[in-house]
């Protein structure tokens, strides 16, 4: 033994020049082999709960480490193959500074070509089984620190019985009575980014086909650490279904008090007039607020439309949507909605008929159980729409939709689905007041589909499929009806 020591020992500088650049080209190699990408592959997944594939991973000091064709897929027990999550290339330029220190950071974190591609069902099921194994393990625990969490009130109250709100995300700062005991957050000198470019989100729905979100040539550059600092997130299109398409948004973010956020951003998308309100926090468990309100406007959808003539008309709209809650605790997310209008007209482009409707309110509230209409109604002269009901996260859903008209309109109503198929009955029931009439509607999740009680008898018929046949997208050519 002691006579390999001197050996080695006596070995020249050249070769100890040589050792470290063929060690690390055997790890680069190896890395890049089915074998090495496996263990890597395995340690993602234990971490996501996601399977995961990627091509090759290799390190230099120069360059960093860079992950080639990274691909996430469903958890088997879900059944679906293809891949809802790719990134062709990601780049991870590692602090040294920062490790030496006991942090592992980055200067630059880097996706290029980031396509997500999945289904809202899907995405309920992926957290419904991330929050079991959870639960299973003992991890689901909210963090202790409940001051770190985004304060987001439900916008349930009226206009002038409103409180004063809070931020997004509070300070975890107390705030002493006259302020002299109050200690900054320490500022750090170490500052990175993460950049992302020709990236694309397309979120759809596997039950309603023609109900699809596409975000498309996404690019940014995000702050992160060090002091105050802007960035700034742009996209080049934004799709709805098929047909609708707007071009040009970009939001700023600002790095700072450990915090990255867009305060207050307006911008406009299809014709609406937006207000933009987000946090989220680097702290435990990752708190996130998030706001996004439409300030009382008139609505003009001539840009969506465009060539056609609008179908809906609104005087004034305004609105509240709200959602906070921690991103590695699913559990804890809740949200709520609030919409007011006043002046609607829906205009039907077969027949040129119209419903109006004086004014009307949605009030929304949502958990990670499931989403609970509190409170939906439109009021106008000749007709009224009054509803509640709930969805949960795990399929249930049931909902009363009851209709108001006036004799003459709920003839014409019930004519509509009548004409629209002869399986279909809409039939009125005189309500207390002589010149009124009402029909309540029931609508439910029945062995997976959702089913309403528009049928003959109150047999229930397929939502989706009967609302179009009743709203209808045929071009045949209909009487005038009152």
């Amino acid at each position: 033994m002691n006579l390999l020591k001197k050996r080695v020992l006596r070995l020249p500088l050249r070769t100890w020049g040589v050792i470290p650049l063929l060690a690390w080209a055997c790890m680069n190699l190896f890395f890049s082999t089915g074998l090495g990408t496996q263990i890597i592959s395995n340690k993602i997944e234990q971490k996501t709960g996601l399977p995961c594939q990627l091509e090759s991973v290799t390190w230099s000091p120069w360059m960093g480490v860079t992950v080639s064709k990274v691909q996430f897929f469903v958890p088997s027990k879900l059944g679906q193959k293809n891949p809802f999550f790719k990134v062709r290339e990601i780049r991870i330029d590692v602090s040294w500074f920062s490790l030496l220190k006991g942090k592992r950071r980055w200067d630059r974190l880097e996706f290029n070509q980031l396509d997500v591609d999945v289904a809202i069902e899907t995405v309920s099921e992926i957290v419904a089984i991330s929050t079991e194994n959870s639960s299973k393990s003992g991890l689901l625990e909210q963090p202790a620190d409940q001051e770190e969490r985004p304060h987001l009130d439900p916008e349930s109250q009226p206009e002038h019985q409103k409180t004063e709100e809070l931020p997004l995300v509070q300070s975890d700062v107390p705030a002493e009575e006259d302020g002299s005991n109050v200690r900054p957050i320490p500022v750090e000198n170490f500052e990175g980014e993460i950049i992302f470019s020709d990236a694309k989100l397309r979120i759809f729905s596997e039950r309603v086909p023609d109900l699809s979100l596409t975000l498309d040539q996404i690019q940014g550059q995000i702050p992160l650490w060090g002091s105050t600092r802007e960035g700034e997130i742009s996209c080049g299109e934004i799709r709805i279904a098929e047909g609708i398409s707007e071009v040009g948004l970009t939001i700023p973010v600002v790095w700072g008090d450990r915090s990255l956020a867009v305060m207050e951003h307006s911008l406009k998308v299809f014709g609406l007039n937006f207000e933009l309100s987000a946090a989220v926090k680097l702290a435990a468990g990752f708190p996130v607020g998030l706001q996004v309100s439409l300030p009382d406007q008139q609505v003009d959808l001539s840009s969506v439309f465009r060539e056609q003539k609008s179908p809906l008309s609104v005087s004034n709209l305004s609105s509240k949507n709200r959602l906070r809650g921690y991103l590695l605790f699913p559990s804890t997310f809740s949200g709520s909605s609030f919409t007011r209008f006043g002046k609607m007209v829906i205009n039907d482009p077969r027949d040129e008929g119209k419903v109006r409707f004086n004014r009307g309110t949605a009030s929304f509230v949502a958990t990670f159980a499931g989403v609970v209409a509190k409170d939906v109604r439109a009021i106008g002269d000749e007709d009224a729409i009054l509803m509640n009901g709930f969805a949960t996260a795990a399929g249930e859903a049931s909902a009363t939709l009851r209709v108001v008209s006036s004799p003459e309109r709920a003839q014409s109503h019930a004519k509509r689905v009548r004409m629209a198929s002869r399986n279909l009955l809409m039939d009125f029931q005189p309500l207390i007041t002589p010149d009124r009439a009402f029909r309540d509607i029931r609508i439910e999740a029945r062995n997976g589909a959702l089913m309403m009680d528009l049928g003959e008898d109150r047999s229930w018929v397929p939502f989706f499929d009967t609302a179009e046949e009743v709203l209808g997208r045929q071009n045949a050519d209909l009487p005038n009806l009152p």
